[in-house]
């Protein structure tokens, strides 16, 4: 030690030292894994510092040998070690996708918690207390999800202290999950989404904040894009690049294709149609990609973000979802009529509910949303009589084979066929489908071929009650 003025050896194991520009004793203990642990004794008196020096080698010896760790460390710094190992990962093009989820949870939750403890002292109690701390700064219970996901997080935290010696696996806290029970989120209706996308179109020039209104812009079209993909809204929106998406081709016909990265795991997805033109406006806000079609786009496989403002940085996940809250704040839209809180996610839930709705069967849609079919119909199932009632009463196929006979009824080639095939695509009028067919007129005698399509338009609120006599009678 070249600054060292004095340097005493107490034992193999243990130094003391004083530096030039210090009157206060420091000591060197050499631990059992081979690494030197600094401390200061506190004291200018020599005598003192053997005797705190020696307490502190004794009881690292009694902690090696009651398998406790020798030495520990706050939670802030194994955390901060933790945080860049994973950023690291992710900047490499590795780890795992829900790393960012954790690195959100460390430096919100973790570290304002838990930062000032000493990693190995930590208890059971203290993790009590910290979901007292969550529930107050999250302003409601955490649900089990949330739950599962920062305890992961804390558990990548043990982990590298574990591998660094600064906690061993018996002291190491069980941790707990007394999360609420994961439910379905509050959905929109299509006239709430028609309100809600129609009023994001104006709803940047309500803020002086360029960073508000250049986010409120993106979110126009991401609100849009969660809508008609069902993609999980932040780690699979906002980490999809233009790479990801492309043309593809089947029996003639092209479709959008998306491929995006999520909690499980890869997966291709159709979007509907009119998702080109969301991610159309996503490019012409893109300084690097304004000279550019979107078709040049796609086939260039650009790496870069699709969710970019205005000023070409990513968007951000928390000023989404604060202008998001605000906007249904604004217009008392925050809960659903179920009383369920609405969110960005809320998008997914109304995809899935659509495509349900439409007769898409649990398992196709499973495979869009990256879901179980187990856990669609866990979600879902309540809501399927209801949004299927008609295929459940059997009006649906009644009907279909009402289509079927009534367009073999109507192959003729008469003026009455005619007449009823207007009738039936709203065409024409029923006072103009009388005079077609002669009825009133002196003579007229209805038809069994007359009176079926007669007794059908009744059937199907074409033709009034009026209507039918006049056809039946003449």
């Amino acid at each position: 030690m070249t600054n060292d003025t004095e340097s005493i050896k107490v034992n193999e194991k243990l130094t003391l030292y004083r530096r030039a520009n210090s009157k206060r004793w420091q000591a060197r203990l050499l631990l059992q894994n081979g690494e030197w642990h600094r401390f200061s004794t506190k004291t200018t008196d020599l005598d003192a510092a053997k005797d705190f020096a020696l307490k502190q080698f004794y009881t690292a010896d009694f902690r090696k040998q009651n398998n406790l760790p020798e030495s520990t460390r706050k939670l802030r710094r194994v955390a901060v070690f933790t945080r860049n190992r994973m950023q690291e990962e992710l900047d490499a093009g590795g780890g795992r996708v829900v790393f960012i989820d954790y690195i959100s949870a460390i430096d919100r939750y973790l570290i304002p918690f838990f930062g000032n403890m000493d990693i190995a002292a930590i208890t059971v109690n203290d993790l009590k207390d910290f979901d007292k701390f969550r529930t107050k700064k999250m302003g409601r219970n955490a649900s089990h999800s949330t739950v599962n996901m920062h305890n992961s997080a804390l558990n990548r935290v043990f982990d590298e202290a574990l591998l660094r010696n600064w906690v061993t696996s018996t002291i190491r806290p069980t941790l707990l999950n007394k999360g609420v029970k994961t439910q379905s989120r509050g959905s929109f209706s299509k006239d709430e989404y028609e309100f809600i996308y129609t009023r994001l179109r104006t709803w940047h020039k309500e803020t002086t904040s360029k960073k508000a209104a250049e986010t409120r812009i993106v979110l126009r079209n991401y609100v849009l894009f969660l809508a008609n993909t069902g993609v999980r809204h932040g780690t699979e929106a906002l980490g999809l690049k233009w790479k990801h998406v492309s043309w593809i081709e089947q029996n003639g016909k092209t479709y959008l294709s998306i491929y995006v990265s999520g909690k499980t795991g890869g997966r291709d997805l159709i979007a509907r149609d009119r998702t080109r033109d969301y991610l159309d406006r996503q490019r012409a806000m893109n300084v690097d990609l304004a000279d550019m079609t979107f078709d040049e786009v796609l086939a260039a496989k650009v790496d870069d973000w699709v969710f970019k403002t205005p000023s070409g940085v990513k968007a951000d996940l928390y000023n989404l979802i604060r202008n998001f809250r605000s906007l249904l704040v604004k217009h008392n839209m925050l809960e659903s009529s179920d009383g369920k809180a609405r969110t960005l996610y809320s998008w997914r839930h109304f995809y899935a509910t659509l495509d349900l709705g439409r007769g898409v069967s649990a398992h196709i849609l499973g495979k869009q949303l990256g879901n179980s079919t187990a856990m669609i119909d866990k979600f879902y199932s309540k809501l399927s009589p209801r949004m299927n009632a008609e295929l459940h009463s059997g009006r649906k196929h009644l009907q279909a084979n009402s289509a079927k006979k009534r367009a073999k009824v109507l192959e003729g080639g008469t003026v009455a066929d005619k007449a009823f095939k207007m009738l039936f695509a709203g065409t024409l009028s029923e006072k103009a489908l009388l005079a077609a067919v002669g009825a009133g007129k002196s003579g007229y005698t209805a038809t069994e071929h007359i009176t079926m399509l007669a007794l059908d338009a009744f059937e199907e609120d074409k033709l009034s009650e009026d209507g039918l006599m006049s056809e039946l009678n003449g």
